[in-house]
């Protein structure tokens, strides 16, 4: 569970040399997005709750195969 942020303590906010990715949300941010994720994206409000739901389950059921 993340934490709240302590105002009365804010060396406890500061990020910590032991966290997982330090500096991971720039990277993903400025990293390419394959094409043909950024259709499904681009479409994703879109689509049926069906379809979207199928999809979620397809990408989980492989996810849980590797």
């Amino acid at each position: 569970m993340i934490q709240p942020a302590n105002a009365r303590i804010p060396r406890e906010n500061e990020h910590s040399d032991k966290c997982a990715a330090p500096g991971a949300a720039l990277e993903v941010e400025n990293a390419a997005i394959d094409a043909d994720l950024q259709s499904i994206v681009d479409a994703w409000p879109n689509l049926p709750e069906a379809l979207k739901a199928g999809i979620l389950a397809m990408v989980k059921a492989q996810s849980e195969m590797a």
